[in-house]
């Protein structure tokens, strides 16, 4: 009798299709450090009350997701919030970039591909930024169907089919735009953000609230921060700086609810 190892192969290399690695973190942004350049170090803060977060009950609806998630219900990604080791509250998600003061140079995008991956019906980060020209390359580590779609204002827009665990797209923009809001036909509570930015002086923070920006040239600059929800308000809303040659600064923000 011949023995059919075939099917258990495909389902092993399917397997390890999903068990994809997890995206690299985008809290290192900029260029590579040298003599002549400054870095920014910092942390984003929350005080005060926190906003409901509620669990995604819609979830249910779908027996892939429902399975994946068995364990426990998400929660709601748009307020995600974390902890230093002295306990402070920490705010996950954050664009941190440098808004003002490097209009009269010029970049080329990062050679290295952002990603942004889809598992357990969620998108994985739920932020992620890219410097206009830079490739975003969209995975599914999911067993079942996704579909991507977006509508920026100011790049076009798409919307493509993923059947196929660990398939891959790559896309990219042509101009900045921020909160490029990316969902799934689908599964309608999926939903994360896509910022485009006009240099490669950004960050998104992680769980730790934390920020690097390296390789920035000596200038006077203005540090904005952006969360993708309106009701957080941050203090200071915008920071100007002056860097020079070696120097390494810390800027910190702290977010809160705006005040009704």
């Amino acid at each position: 009798m011949k023995r059919r190892f075939v099917p258990v192969l495909l389902t092993l290399f399917l397997s390890s299709l999903t068990r994809a690695a997890a995206p690299p973190s985008q809290s290192t942004g900029g260029l590579p450090s040298t003599k002549d350049t400054a870095t920014l170090t910092g942390t984003i803060f929350f005080t005060g009350d926190k906003p409901t977060i509620r669990p995604i009950t819609d979830i249910a609806g779908s027996a892939f997701c429902r399975e994946h998630h068995k364990d426990q219900i998400p929660m709601k990604d748009t307020f995600l919030f974390g902890q230093t080791a002295d306990h402070k509250t920490t705010v996950q998600n954050v664009l941190v970039y440098i808004s003002k003061g490097l209009e009269n140079k010029d970049f080329d995008p990062p050679k290295t591909p952002v990603l942004l991956d889809q598992v357990g019906c969620m998108y994985v980060p739920h932020v992620v930024a890219v410097m206009a020209g830079q490739i975003l390359t969209v995975r599914n580590s999911d067993e079942t169907l996704h579909n991507v779609m977006a509508s920026p204002q100011d790049n076009d827009p798409f919307n493509f089919g993923m059947p196929v665990a660990g398939s891959t797209n790559d896309i990219s923009f042509k101009s900045p735009e921020m909160k490029i809001n990316v969902k799934c036909f689908m599964h309608p509570w999926m939903s994360g953000y896509i910022h485009v930015l006009a240099n490669p002086f950004f960050a998104v923070t992680g769980p730790d609230g934390s920020f690097t920006l390296t390789g920035l040239p000596p200038g006077t600059y203005t540090l904005s921060v952006l969360h993708e929800s309106s009701l957080l308000h941050p203090t200071p809303p915008t920071a100007d700086i002056t860097v020079k040659a070696g120097d390494k600064q810390q800027v910190d923000f702290t977010y809160s609810l705006k005040s009704k």
